[in-house]
C-alpha cells in the first residue's frame, strides 16, 4: 500500500484541501511554512497521536518539546484550533478532520482504503494563558472506500460549513453502507485494524504488532538532526544484532529450509497420488458416462418398443371398439328378429293348443324328459357302485394272493383255512361285472328290449350277495366285539409284526454302532505275534 492522497480540514495553518502524493514526495519551504504541520498530520494518522509512540515534532531550530523562545508545545487540540505561538485562528469549538486514502501498489491484490480520525476541540480560558482542551476524538476506517473533501466540508465558496462529528458517523453509513464504515473508540483497536487493513487482512492484527508497526514509523518521522552519513545510516537504518543471535537465526531458517523440503517432497508424493486419482477419477467418469450413455440407450429403445406396442394396442382397441358396435348392431337387429319369431311361435303355438293329438304328444314328450333326467341321475349312481365294484375285485385278488403266505397261515389259521379261500375265489370269479358294458349300455336305446337286461341283473345280483358275504366273513357284522373279527385280529398282527420289525432295526442299528466302535479300536500286531 503506499498514500495516494491525504485530506486536511481545520488542520494547523493549512487550508481546507486534498493533498495528491506522488511516487517520491519532498516538503519544501520556509519557517512556519507549515512543512511540520504536515507531517505531524501524517503521523497522527499513523500513530493515532498515542502517548507512549509519537511527540509532535518541535518546530524549526527546535531540539524538545518544551517551549523555547515563546513558543508552545504542540498537540492535538491545538493543531485543530489553529494555535501558532499562542494565538488561535479558531475560538470557537471546532471538528477538524485527517483523512490519509491508501491504494495498492502494483502486484497487490488488496482494495483502496480511507483511513479519517476526527477531533473536537475548544478553548479553555479560565487560566492566565489560553490552553486548548480536546473534547472528542474518533477514528474510521472505510474498506474499499476513497473519501473526498466535499464529503466533510459541505456548501458553496462563500457558504461552507464543517460536517459536525457527531453527524459523521450517520452521513457516511449513508454515502457507503454499514458494512463500509468501521469506528473505534480506542486508539490500539484502531491501530491494530490500520496496520491490519494496509497488508490486505480484513481482520485485525494483534496488538503488540501493531504498537511496534506505529513505534517504528513515528521514529522514521521523528526530527534528528543528522551530524554524519555513517552515524545516520549505522544509527537509523542498520540495527544493532549479536552473532549468536544470528547464528541461531541462521540455523532455524536453515531447519526451516529442511522442514520445507521434507514437506515439498511429501507435497511432489501428494502431487503424483493426487494426478494418479484424477486419472482414475477420469477413467472411472468415462466409464460411467459410457455406462449411463448405454443405459439410456437400452432404455431409449425399450421405450421406443413400448411406444410401437402401444400404438399397436390402440389400433387394436379401436378395431375392437368399432367390431363391437358391429357385434352390437347385429345383437340388435337379431333381438328384433326373435321378437318377431316369438310372436310367430305364439301365433302357431295358440293354433296348436286347438288340436289334441298334439296335445297328447306335447304330454307324453314331457314326461320323456322326466323320464330322461331320472334315468342320468341313476346313471351317476351305476358309475359309481361300478369304480367300487373294480376296486373290490383287485382287494380280493391281493387278498387271496396273502391268504398263501406261509407266515400268514403260521400266525392266524383262521383267516387262510380253505373256507376264506374258497369265498375269495369265488368272489373273484364271479363277483365282476362280467361282459356288460355300462357306458355302452347307458349311450344305447333299449326301448323295447328289456329282455337283454334281464341276464345282467342275474348276474348283478349274484355278484351283490357273493361280495356282501366276503365283507360279512371279513368285518363279523353280527358279531358286536368288532376286534374278534376277522380284519381287527389281521390289523393286531400287522400291528405286532410293525413292532417287531422296529425292534429289530434298533438292535441292527445297535449292532453297527458296535461294530464301528470295535473297527475303531481295533489293534494292529506285528507278523510274529
Amino acid at each position: 500500500m503506499f498514500l495516494k492522497k491525504f485530506i486536511f480540514v481545520n488542520w494547523g495553518n493549512i487550508p481546507n484541501l486534498e493533498f495528491d502524493f506522488g511516487p517520491i514526495n519532498l516538503f519544501s519551504g520556509g519557517n512556519g511554512s507549515g512543512k511540520t504541520t504536515a507531517a505531524d498530520a501524517i503521523q497522527t494518522i499513523m500513530t493515532a497521536a498515542h502517548e507512549n509512540l509519537f511527540q509532535y515534532n518541535p518546530g524549526q531550530d527546535e531540539t524538545t518539546q518544551r517551549g523555547r523562545g515563546g513558543k508552545r508545545v504542540r498537540t492535538l487540540g491545538s493543531y485543530v484550533l489553529g494555535c501558532d505561538d499562542g494565538s488561535y485562528a479558531r475560538l470557537e469549538p471546532t471538528d477538524g478532520y485527517l483523512a490519509a486514502v491508501f491504494h495498492p501498489t502494483q502486484g497487490e491484490s488488496a482494495e483502496p482504503f480511507t483511513a479519517l480520525i476526527g477531533v473536537r476541540a475548544w478553548l479553555d480560558k479560565t487560566a492566565n494563558q489560553n490552553v486548548a482542551r480536546q473534547e472528542e476524538l474518533s477514528f474510521f476506517i472505510l474498506p474499499g472506500e476513497q473519501l473526498r473533501l466535499n464529503q466533510l466540508v459541505h456548501g458553496q465558496q462563500n457558504n461552507k460549513h464543517i460536517v459536525p462529528l457527531d453527524k459523521l458517523q450517520t452521513l457516511l453509513i449513508k454515502e457507503y453502507g454499514k458494512t463500509r464504515v468501521e469506528k473505534y473508540d480506542s486508539k490500539k483497536a484502531y491501530l491494530r485494524r490500520l496496520y491490519a487493513v494496509l497488508r490486505g487482512r480484513n481482520d485485525a492484527v494483534t496488538e503488540r504488532e501493531a504498537m511496534a508497526a506505529a513505534k517504528a514509523f513515528s521514529r522514521f518521522m521523528a526530527y534528528k538532526p543528522v551530524q554524519g552519513i555513517n552515524k545516520f545510516v549505522a544509527e537509523e537504518i542498520l540495527e544493532k544484532k549479536d552473532l549468536g543471535d544470528a547464528i541461531r537465526s541462521i540455523s532455524g531458517q536453515l531447519k526451516t529450509i529442511h522442514a520445507m523440503e521434507r514437506d515439498a517432497g511429501r507435497l511432489v508424493d501428494s502431487i503424483a497420488i493426487l494426478e494418479k486419482a484424477r486419472d482414475y477419477s477420469q477413467q472411472y467418469i468415462e466409464r460411467w458416462i459410457d455406462l449411463n450413455t448405454l443405459d439410456y440407450t437400452l432404455a431409449q429403445h425399450h421405450y421406443q418398443q413400448r411406444q410401437r406396442e402401444y400404438l399397436h394396442a390402440k389400433a387394436q382397441q379401436t378395431e375392437h371398439r368399432q367390431a363391437l358396435q358391429q357385434n352390437e348392431s347385429e345383437t340388435t337387429l337379431a333381438r328384433e328378429r326373435r321378437q318377431q319369431i316369438h310372436q310367430q311361435l305364439v301365433q302357431l303355438e295358440a293354433q296348436r293348443m286347438g288340436i289334441s293329438a298334439l296335445q297328447q304328444k306335447d304330454d307324453l314328450e314331457r314326461q320323456r324328459d322326466d323320464q330322461q333326467q331320472q334315468l342320468i341321475a341313476k346313471a351317476k349312481q351305476l358309475l359309481e357302485q361300478d369304480n367300487l365294484l373294480n376296486h373290490s375285485f383287485e382287494l380280493s385278488r391281493s387278498i387271496l394272493n396273502d391268504l398263501q403266505d406261509a407266515e400268514l397261515i403260521a400266525e392266524l389259521p383262521v383267516a387262510t383255512d380253505l373256507n376264506s379261500r374258497g369265498l375269495c375265489k369265488q368272489v373273484i370269479e364271479q363277483g365282476g361285472r362280467g361282459d356288460i358294458d355300462f357306458h355302452a349300455l347307458l349311450n344305447r336305446d333299449i326301448t323295447g328290449d328289456l329282455a337283454a337286461l334281464e341276464s345282467h341283473l342275474d348276474h348283478a345280483r349274484t355278484a351283490q350277495r357273493l361280495h356282501n358275504q366276503w365283507v360279512q366273513h371279513w368285518h363279523g357284522l353280527d358279531s358286536e366285539d368288532k376286534e374278534k373279527s376277522l380284519r381287527g385280529q389281521l390289523a393286531r398282527l400287522s400291528h405286532q409284526r410293525e413292532n417287531r420289525y422296529e425292534q429289530l432295526a434298533n438292535q441292527r442299528q445297535q449292532k453297527l454302532h458296535e461294530i464301528e466302535r470295535l473297527q475303531s479300536q481295533q489293534v494292529s500286531y506285528p507278523a510274529h505275534v
